[in-house]
C-alpha cells in the first residue's frame, strides 16, 4: 500500500524519489538547545529554493516543512514519539547544524494551525525569522494553479497533467496570497518582530547575495561558493501567457 504521507509534496502532489524524511537532510547528532529560525512563507513564494540554498551552507540546518500536519504525523510515526512537541524536539536533534541553528519553513496556513499550541511553540522557541515574499502576486497565483493541476510542485517532479487556464482559480489565488501576506504582517506587528525579508524576484536575480545576507543576519560565515539549491525555477512560457491573459481579462489586476 502506498504511504500517503510519503507521496504528499510540499502542498499537494507527489514527491517521487525525493525523501525529505531520509538521511540526506540529517545533520550530525546535536546535543544541546538549538536556536531556531523560521522561514515565514506562502506557497509558490520560492521558499523551497531558499530552504535548500540555506541547507547547502552546512550551517543553517535543513529548513523543511516540519509543521505541515502530514509531515509532523509522519515524523511522529517514524520516531515513535508520544506527541507532536516531543516529535519536533527529536527532529531538532537530528536536523540541527553544528552551528546550533535549526531551520523550519512554515507557510502561513501551517502556523495558523499550531500557533495556539503552547507545547509546540515552546519546543519551537524561534530566535529569528526570515520572511520570503513574492512581489508579483498574479505570477504567484498562476504558479499555484499550474502546480496544483500538474501535481508538479518542485522542478524535479514529473508533470502528471497538462494545465488548463483557469481565470477564477488565479483570481482566488491572488486574493488568498494577499490575505495571507496581511496575516503575516499582523503576526509580526503584534509581536514586535522585524524579520529579515527575502524577495523572491531578488533571490532569482542574485541568489548568492540572498544567502550572504541571511548568513549575516544569523551570524554565520557565508559560504565561499553558492550552494546548489537542488531545484530550479519552474516557470515556462505557459506561466507568462496565463499571467498576460489574466491581466487583460481582469483589467490589469
Amino acid at each position: 500500500m502506498t504511504d500517503p504521507t510519503r507521496a504528499a509534496g510540499p502542498a499537494e502532489g507527489g514527491t517521487q524519489d525525493w525523501d525529505q524524511f531520509g538521511p540526506e537532510y540529517d545533520q550530525p547528532p546535536f546535543d544541546g538547545t538549538p536556536r531556531t529560525y523560521v522561514i515565514a512563507s506562502l506557497q509558490r513564494s520560492g521558499s523551497h529554493m531558499l530552504g535548500h540554498l540555506l541547507h547547502g551552507t552546512d550551517q543553517l540546518g535543513s529548513p523543511l516543512e516540519y509543521l505541515h500536519p502530514r509531515h509532523l504525523a509522519k515524523w511522529q510515526h517514524l520516531l515513535g514519539e508520544p506527541d507532536p512537541a516531543a516529535t519536533l524536539r527529536a527532529v531538532m536533534a537530528r536536523r540541527t547544524s553544528p552551528s546550533g541553528w535549526f531551520g523550519v519553513k512554515v507557510h502561513w496556513r501551517h502556523l495558523a494551525g499550531v500557533h495556539e499550541d503552547a507545547a509546540i511553540m515552546d519546543a519551537l522557541d524561534p530566535k529569528d525569522w526570515v520572511r520570503i515574499t513574492r512581489d508579483d502576486k498574479v505570477a504567484q497565483a498562476v504558479s499555484f494553479v499550474i502546480a496544483r493541476q500538474t501535481k508538479s510542485w518542485i522542478s524535479f517532479q514529473e508533470v502528471r497533467h497538462e494545465p488548463m487556464y483557469d481565470f477564477e482559480g488565479i483570481a482566488k489565488g491572488v486574493r488568498t496570497f494577499e490575505k495571507q501576506e496581511a496575516a503575516w504582517d499582523a503576526w509580526f506587528a503584534e509581536r514586535g518582530i522585524t524579520p529579515h525579508v527575502v524577495v523572491y524576484e531578488e533571490m532569482l536575480a542574485d541568489p548568492a547575495r540572498t544567502v550572504t545576507d541571511v548568513c549575516a543576519r544569523l551570524g554565520v560565515p557565508a559560504p565561499a561558493t553558492l550552494p546548489d539549491p537542488g531545484t530550479t525555477r519552474q516557470a515556462t512560457a505557459t506561466n507568462a501567457e496565463w499571467r498576460a491573459r489574466y491581466l487583460e481579462e481582469s483589467g490589469g489586476y
